[in-house]
């Protein structure tokens, strides 16, 4: 039975595609502890989608999701090319991002599926 580590698949997935990755988070201290998941050389940029984790916190899921795409944008805008959402929490967020920006979205738990599917053979 494989097993991965929480981001493991996604901090994969992203390094794969061989592009600037930007990483969001909702919770500062995640971004302290996931950029080291990274190789070292990878190009990646951090931030914070302020309120975010708030917003979700007092039942205010579109302006949860209406942060992450502001963090997300402020990264497309200095040329990530992928996006990788770092909490579950922010999956919920995922499409809203993608439509508004075009570019490819990552999530910790998609990606983990997709991973745990190619190693099982599915």
């Amino acid at each position: 039975m494989p097993v991965l580590k929480p981001n493991e698949a996604m901090v994969a997935e992203a390094v794969a595609r061989g592009e600037k990755i930007g990483l969001v988070a909702s919770f500062a201290p995640t971004l302290r502890s996931m950029e080291p998941e990274f190789p070292p050389g990878t190009e990646l940029l951090s931030c914070l989608a302020v309120g975010a984790l708030e917003a979700l916190n007092q039942g205010d899921a579109a302006g949860h999701d209406a942060r992450v795409v502001d963090a997300a944008r402020s990264l497309v805008q200095q040329g990530c090319g992928v996006i990788a959402l770092s909490q579950f929490s922010m999956a919920r967020a995922q499409f809203a991002t993608h439509r508004a920006l075009g570019v490819p979205v990552l999530t910790t738990p998609g990606s983990a599926v997709r991973a745990l599917r190619q190693r099982l053979g599915a």
